[in-house]
């Protein structure tokens, strides 16, 4: 389950192995996420990132967990973008104590 990794899943990788487990072709995930098999490989080589429209495909796809799946693609996006920032935590509480209210 998604959920029980400790750090953030790299979707490339991790679309990759799932696609091998199963013995799907690129064509055929590429055609489940509504891509071609160019993005998909770029994708599964960390050239390019997952969109959050995909999500949907590969829950279904895989038989995952759609939620579970998302929170660790804004995970994943979140830290490639801020993760180095000097105040980033400080930021992150700022805006939970602001969505929160």
């Amino acid at each position: 389950m998604i959920n029980e990794i400790e750090k953030p899943i790299v979707f490339g990788n991790y679309i990759h192995n799932l696609r091998k487990e199963k013995k799907y072709s690129l064509k055929i995930v590429a055609e489940k996420l509504g891509i071609d098999i160019s993005l998909l490989s770029k994708i599964e080589n960390g050239e390019r990132q997952l969109q959050s429209h995909m999500i949907g495909g590969l829950s279904e796809l895989f038989d995952l967990d759609y939620k579970e799946m998302q929170i660790q693609l804004l995970n994943q996006k979140i830290e490639n973008e801020f993760g180095n920032e000097p105040f980033f935590l400080e930021a992150i509480t700022i805006l939970k104590k602001g969505i929160n209210k």
